[in-house]
């Protein structure tokens, strides 16, 4: 399954899993679709999460997932605390 992964789908406010892959994620970035820093870095750590949940730990998917989204942390880690305080996460 790769890094495809799903999401609520906030613009009907439903269950209905969207797609969501990296391509996507660029694809709204390019087009301002994210409102903030933390809803492009959910993105982010959806599609290297559910990487993760749909792969077991012995493929090497689950491994690389793994390891881009600590490196995402590490880099995002900056940003975020330049955050307003109400803004960041835990």
């Amino acid at each position: 399954m790769g890094g495809v992964g799903t999401r609520k789908n906030k613009s009907t406010f439903t269950d209905k899993p969207i797609l969501l892959d990296l391509g996507l994620v660029k694809l709204n970035l390019s087009k301002n679709m994210y409102s903030s820093p933390l809803d492009f870095a959910s993105d982010v750590r959806l599609v290297f999460e559910n990487a993760m949940l749909y792969n077991p730990k012995t493929d090497e998917v689950h491994g690389m997932a793994y390891q881009l989204l600590s490196y995402f942390e590490m880099l995002f880690r900056p940003i975020q605390a330049k955050l307003p305080t109400n803004q960041r996460v835990n």
